[in-house]
């Protein structure tokens, strides 16, 4: 049986991509989405300096996640501000904050330590978190720790972000491929969103017909979430496209057609297995 989870949201500035706060039903945690450019203006927001544990996201202008970066605070929005001095990638915070007697110092560095554990797993963004913390999550905690997670996951997921392992819920049978000219990559499609699976060759031979996927491949092989190995190129993070062909345009070059390059293990299209069943 399916459980109904209710969110209550606050636009704090009235537009809905400014300063958000967000609270499940019967939660003690409340999560606050900030823009690195209205973070003085979030300073004002009631309960924004409780402890808890953040997110500094480098989001690009096709709202696709770069890089991550996981941190833990005792006193809320105002550990952002050395981040502000500090580092210069991020364009957005996700700050998940609770009364101190839910985030105890303990709870808040198991969490933290969970979450960046998770993130690195996930194998979806480049995270800037170079070492794991070394504290020790204890056993009595991790149970609660692993539920506060799920609900960090949850909400991220309401945000467009997901946070889970891409390769732990891969069905086979739903996994699709394109070969074309020797470019070997797999994927996924839910109706909404088609996933490039880490593991997929690139052709950087040849340029995408639209330059933001040029620029997008020129930033991950930048940032080594494309790799050269024995003449190939290979994504090692999962990425998000809004369509099936901005996946394949990607992945081989040129301008293409996601519908009919996309196929299952048995040779069938993408416009046969989904189009053409609806």
């Amino acid at each position: 049986m399916t459980i109904s989870k209710k969110l209550e949201t606050i636009y704090h500035n009235g537009q809905p991509d400014g300063i958000r706060s967000i609270r499940r039903n019967l939660s003690t945690m409340t999560t606050y989405v900030i823009p690195r450019p209205l973070l003085s203006e979030a300073k004002s927001v009631s309960g924004i300096t409780r402890p808890g544990i953040y997110y500094l996201i480098n989001e690009s202008d096709d709202n696709r996640i770069a890089q991550i970066y996981i941190g833990q605070t005792r006193n809320g929005i105002n550990r952002l501000d050395d981040h502000n001095r500090s580092k210069d990638f991020w364009n957005k915070a996700i700050m998940f904050l609770a009364e101190s007697k839910t985030f105890t110092l303990d709870m808040i560095s198991g969490l933290e330590k969970f979450a960046i554990m998770k993130a690195q797993e996930s194998k979806r963004y480049k995270v800037e978190n170079s070492v794991v913390p070394k504290y020790e999550i204890d056993e009595y905690d991790l149970v609660a720790v692993e539920e506060i997670y799920d609900e960090i996951q949850f909400i991220m997921a309401t945000q467009g972000y997901k946070m889970d392992d891409a390769k732990r819920t891969i069905n086979e049978e739903r996994i699709l491929h394109t070969s074309r000219n020797g470019t070997a990559a797999r994927g996924m499609y839910d109706g909404e969103k088609f996933e490039v699976l880490d593991g997929s060759e690139i052709n950087m031979d040849k340029p995408a017909h639209l330059q933001s996927y040029n620029r997008l491949r020129d930033e991950l092989l930048s940032k080594q979430s494309i790799v050269k190995a024995e003449g190939k190129y290979i994504l090692n993070v999962t990425l998000d496209f809004k369509t099936p062909s901005g996946a394949s345009d990607f992945v081989l070059g040129g301008s293409t057609n996601g519908w009919t390059e996309w196929k299952d293990r048995d040779g069938k299209t993408l416009d046969e297995l989904f189009r053409k069943q609806l």
